[in-house]
């Protein structure tokens, strides 16, 4: 029997920690740990461009390390 390697993306959550708080121009979020700030006109504006973000943040981190985020578990 031979075997067939199927590839496709998978999409992982990472819960990271963000604070949220409004301001007269709206809303901002901040992820300390990541250093990231976004704004947005309401919560879930501002919620929405912070995963945003940090799905872009996490990407570019894996492109410029592939080494070290290439893992094999057997």
């Amino acid at each position: 029997m031979t075997s067939q390697v199927v590839k496709l993306e998978v999409s992982a959550c990472i819960p990271v920690e963000c604070e949220f708080w409004s301001e007269d121009d709206g809303w901002k979020g901040l992820s300390s740990t990541l250093s990231l700030t976004v704004r947005g006109s309401s919560f879930e504006d501002v919620k929405k461009n912070m995963a945003t973000e940090l799905q872009a943040h996490i990407e570019e981190i894996l492109r410029a390390h592939p080494k070290k985020s290439a893992r094999r578990i057997a």
